[in-house]
């Protein structure tokens, strides 16, 4: 959904291409109001986020602390685009510090588990593949995290 709000912002906004002159960013509007929803799902000992924000009340006291490596990894596409449209980076910060917990846990192969704790950090699932649940995180982010932590 957050990505969906902003990709159709970047195209309602974008005066070349002159779709909706009338524009003034209520889509943009309407996307910091979800990251701001998202956020409470972060509030973790890990950083990790929780897997199901309820998006009127937060994370739900008896939230599963069990997350799969894709849900917990691929947000920072999403939140780094609306950190930057919106000049509040809390929510680019947020999600790279998630994907970073995850890169710091990967095994001697650089290869990381398919499902996590979200309060500990650890791996509940080690084992990885390349189907749902972790495809993802292979796909958007670990060759960047990868590239960039080894020029660090």
């Amino acid at each position: 959904m957050l990505g969906s709000l902003l990709s159709a912002h970047l195209i309602a906004a974008d005066s070349d291409l002159n779709i909706m002159p009338e524009y003034r960013g209520g889509l943009l509007a309407m996307a910091v109001d979800l990251g701001h929803r998202i956020m409470p799902a972060f509030n973790t000992p890990s950083g990790l986020p929780a897997h199901r924000v309820n998006l009127k009340f937060g994370v739900e006291t008896g939230e599963q602390r069990e997350t799969c490596t894709a849900a917990a990894g691929t947000l920072v596409l999403e939140m780094a685009l609306l950190s930057r449209l919106s000049g509040d980076h809390q929510f680019e910060r947020a999600a790279r510090r998630a994907v970073l917990k995850l890169w710091e846990g990967r095994s001697k192969l650089d290869l990381v588990g398919s499902s996590v704790d979200t309060h500990s950090g650890q791996w509940r699932t080690a084992h990885t593949g390349i189907g749902a649940g972790v495809d993802s995180f292979y796909e958007c982010v670990a060759a960047p995290v990868a590239s960039a932590c080894s020029s660090m």
